[in-house]
């Protein structure tokens, strides 16, 4: 095959794969010395419904990748700490229900049980990707 044809298969192959990205990857880098437990809540991408989930652990001094299946580049965060200490509210902040264990569910049908309220933080990622710095 000609050079030429070999990197315009090249420039296709990368415009189809940024095209069908499945996610938007956030990656969480914790350089505190406590546990984090991470909530977020984004537009999914098949039900088009605004999701809210919970939780994404990382521990202290280290990094977790969150994939949310998500395409939009907004989404929303919130996190407590082990130390008692939150990531929480801010401009264009949204209060949205949490439980203690593991959830997910469409935002809009949050359930009213065992639940509380907390104030997500407004985030946007870039091209698929997000990072979360917590110093």
């Amino acid at each position: 095959m000609h050079a030429a044809n070999i990197l315009k298969s090249l420039a296709a192959a990368l415009m189809l794969s940024c095209e069908g990205a499945q996610a938007l990857e956030v990656t969480v880098d914790n350089q505190t010395a406590t546990s984090a437990a991470f909530a977020f809540s984004y537009l999914d991408k098949e039900s088009k419904a605004w999701t809210v989930t919970g939780w994404f652990n990382v521990g202290p001094k280290a990094q977790g990748v969150i994939d949310l299946p998500s395409d939009n580049p907004l989404y929303y965060l919130y996190a407590e700490f082990s130390n008692g200490k939150k990531i929480e509210g801010g401009e264009g902040a949204v209060t949205l229900k949490v439980q203690n264990r593991s959830f997910s569910w469409p935002q809009d049908q949050m359930p009213d049980k065992r639940v509380r309220e907390v104030s997500f933080v407004r985030a946007r990622g870039t091209g698929g990707k997000a990072t979360v710095r917590v110093k």
